[in-house]
């Protein structure tokens, strides 16, 4: 392999959710598949997100805006808002219609996936059915959010970037 890799946030959202999809798409499931499904669907929800907070405006994504700098930006030192704070500047500052129980479904997924994370998920939380509703309810959000606030932001080369990473 030669050359730079280059992730772009939408591209790098989509297959993160790709991977959890196919974490869970076995007939049976393993534990490692449940927990690779719950981190990297986090994780690609999280990009999303902020890839949206980004095209508001590029400090946003900065957990202290005031102290946002290009270099922190562009070099990936930033320190970043929390998954409950991008929904909260998504609705307050970008006006993006983010419903009280997605919101809510968004905020579960965050909490389980620094509970798994960093301390380990046990409990209801890691039952096959529940996580598999809870992906398909973040999942109907982001199809929406996608096609309304994120795929017609694209450009022509930036949306053919984003279909040829995903199929």
């Amino acid at each position: 392999m030669a050359g730079k890799v280059h992730f772009p946030p939408i591209a790098n959202g989509l297959d993160y959710l790709l991977s959890a999809t196919e974490h869970l798409g076995a007939d049976r499931i393993s534990e490692r598949a449940l927990k690779y499904a719950i981190l990297h669907l986090a994780a690609g929800a999280e990009v999303l997100l902020k890839a949206r907070l980004q095209l508001e405006h590029w400090s946003l994504v900065f957990k202290d805006p005031g102290q946002a700098t290009r270099k922190a930006l562009e070099s990936g030192t930033l320190t970043s808002c929390t998954p409950n704070e991008t929904v909260q500047r998504l609705r307050d500052i970008a006006d993006v219609l983010i419903s009280d129980k997605d919101t809510k479904t968004l905020t579960q997924l965050a909490q389980h996936r620094n509970a798994l994370q960093h301390y380990g998920l046990t409990g209801p939380a890691t039952e096959v059915a529940a996580v598999e509703a809870r992906t398909a309810t973040v999942l109907d959000f982001l199809i929406r959010f996608l096609d309304e606030e994120l795929l017609p932001a694209l450009t022509a080369a930036e949306h053919s970037a984003v279909q040829c990473r995903t199929r």
